[in-house]
């Protein structure tokens, strides 16, 4: 029994690991430091993140909340995107505004 045991033991330890091997592969934003230029972690932030980056939004980055944001149509979801772009750039216009009076003066 105790072969046994040792056998399976040793599998474990295997699989284990090679399972670990397979996660540090697949998710390497979180087993492996960042290496390069800011600059091109942000370019390929917005592409490699798209769709994804989309429901976190709408979800308010509460992952409990991305089944019922994924149960919503396609067309409520864009809209609702299209609403939080639009009123981000009108603040940030009002802002940019706001501080080129305070500029002049």
């Amino acid at each position: 029994m105790d072969g046994y045991r040792n056998g399976l033991s040793l599998w474990l330890f295997f699989f284990l690991q090679s399972f670990i091997q397979g996660l540090t592969t697949r998710y390497p934003e979180i087993y492996e430091e960042p290496s390069g230029d800011i600059s091109q972690y942000q370019i390929n932030f917005g592409t490699k993140w798209r769709g994804y980056a989309s429901v976190a939004t709408i979800a308010e980055d509460n992952l409990l909340m991305f089944d019922k944001v994924l149960s919503k149509p396609l067309e409520e979801c864009l809209l609702f995107l299209c609403y939080k772009a639009d009123k981000a750039m009108v603040e940030q216009l009002q802002h940019k505004e706001m501080m080129n009076k305070h500029k002049v003066k």
